[in-house]
């Protein structure tokens, strides 16, 4: 198996686990308040410094998004296209120091707001419908 199809599969793996840990399916009811309110927060979070681009479901239709041409998170297509650099350590890199028509956030943003705008964006991947298998 090749080094980006398991980059995939793994960061799809912990997509899912982010999203069920963000549901608090699995914990105690005292927990889930706490991660509600997270999710709340990275919500919060990507509406105020991603959306008026990335649009609120990722779709980068936007008028500023067609501006600066940014991508449609939901194309199973452009995630295949720009494997290169939708590894994590990459979308952190292009969050905190900008790329192409993209501000940087890496001094209006701290470290794990970054790491957690960048799982969220990730959900909107698997809305896409891409599968394990591709």
């Amino acid at each position: 198996m090749g080094v980006k199809r398991v980059v995939l599969i793994v960061s799809v793996v912990i997509s899912c686990l982010l999203l069920l840990a963000g549901s608090g399916l699995s914990l105690a009811p005292q927990k889930r308040k706490a991660l509600s309110a997270s999710a709340h927060k990275v919500n919060d979070l990507y509406r105020s410094n991603c959306a008026r681009c990335h649009g609120a479901e990722g779709r980068g239709d936007t008028p500023l998004g067609k501006t600066f041409n940014a991508p449609d998170f939901t194309d199973q297509k452009w995630w295949q296209e720009h494997a290169t650099i939708t590894n994590t350590r990459s979308l952190v890199s292009i969050v905190t120091n900008g790329k192409g028509g993209m501000p940087a956030f890496g001094k209006k943003l701290n470290r794990s707001e970054i790491n957690k705008l960048v799982a969220y964006v990730r959900r909107f991947r698997n809305q896409s419908g891409l599968t394990n298998s591709q």
